[in-house]
């Protein structure tokens, strides 16, 4: 019997993880690589023998304040520009033809599209046949898909105990196979073309955010950082100085007497 090597079951988990979502994974390798960028920098800092131990001192601190400020604002800032640009889709504010020409389609109401998307989302959720939502646009399309699997009668029983019945003229009239099947191939297609308009948003958003956050925040943000150490390097050894000159100044010479007895 063949064995499956492990590693390719862990690649497999890892594809199945990013496989939708590629900005995701562009912003797990960034903030990975700027990681290891600075624990690097760290222990050649730490290694380094020809550093003196008052300059490692400031310099030690300093690159940990750095790979934290890299790490932290780099993760921070493109997760929520990515969030943010996703949720857009997600509500409906912007959306491809084929989504839009779907929502027309099996709209029945005067209600706008992020209405229709959040009251079919909220019923798909109150019926289990999503986990959760928050009006989501993809939470529409899988919750309409798994009703349409379902066979008529459990489909007839779903629809007629829901309170807003503005939503039975949707799905009611897929009464026929035929039917069905047309508006699960509408959904469908409608459900793919939409996740790889999103992928491909959350990409270009992912790369947008990672050249904001490397080019701009994080360089001005480490040079704060940095004057702040080096400005409380200086004090210590301003004090530093000024307590030796202190010991100086006010150390009294001994007198040759002394040194003539001897124990």
């Amino acid at each position: 019997m063949l064995r499956i090597n492990p590693y390719n079951s862990l690649l497999k988990k890892i594809w199945d993880y990013y496989a939708e979502d590629v900005g995701k994974s562009l912003i797990h390798l960034g903030a990975f690589g700027w990681f290891l960028s600075s624990a690097a920098q760290l222990g050649m800092i730490v290694r380094n023998k020809n550093i003196d131990k008052k300059e490692k001192q400031f310099l030690i601190p300093q690159e940990i304040a750095d790979g934290v400020i890299n790490v932290g604002l780099y993760y921070t800032i493109c997760q929520a520009i990515k969030k943010g640009c996703e949720q857009l889709l997600e509500r409906g504010v912007f959306m491809t033809k084929r989504t839009f020409d779907t929502i027309q389609a099996l709209k029945t109401t005067p209600n706008s599209n992020s209405d229709f998307i959040k009251a079919m989302s909220e019923f798909f959720v109150r019926h289990r046949l999503v986990k959760n939502s928050e009006g989501n646009l993809s939470d529409f399309y899988k919750g309409a898909i798994n009703l349409l699997n379902k066979t008529e009668k459990e489909r007839e029983k779903i629809l007629s105990s829901s309170k807003n019945r503005m939503l039975w003229p949707v799905f009611g009239l897929a009464h026929t196979t035929k039917r069905t099947k047309q508006m699960r191939n509408m959904l469908n297609l409608g459900l793919k073309e939409y996740t790889l308009f999103k992928n491909g948003v959350g990409v270009i958003g992912a790369v947008g955010a990672s050249i904001l956050a490397c080019n701009i925040i994080t360089p001005i943000t480490r040079n704060l950082t940095a004057n702040i150490y080096q400005k409380k390097a200086l004090k210590r050894n301003e004090i530093a100085k000024n307590a030796n000159h202190f010991q100086i100044g006010y150390k009294l010479p001994v007198s040759n007497t002394y040194s003539q007895f001897k124990i």
